[in-house]
């Protein structure tokens, strides 16, 4: 009984933030490596733009966050490109 409560306490975590070398919105998909442009092409204006700094105060990248339906999607940006994505439910 207590492995199946481990079990399902741990698939409930690991289900928190995902992340993933792409995204889709409605028919066509975010991969990384994709150039800003296009994302904001494909997926629209963002809900927000966020600088992602070092302890030093240097901007390294840009998040953008879109929201879909019951889950967040966070694109990071550096050098014009995508570098990360992330899904956070």
């Amino acid at each position: 009984m207590k492995r199946w409560i481990v079990l399902a306490t741990g698939l409930l975590l690991s289900f928190q933030a995902l992340a993933a070398d792409t995204v889709r919105f409605g028919s066509k998909v975010v991969t990384v490596g994709d150039s800003e442009e296009k994302v904001t092409a494909i997926a629209g204006a963002p809900a927000s733009r966020t600088e992602v700094q070092n302890a030093y105060g240097a901007v390294l990248a840009y998040r953008l966050d879109y929201v879909q339906g019951n889950k967040t999607v966070q694109i990071y940006i550096a050098h014009g490109q995508v570098v990360d994505i992330k899904e956070i439910f």
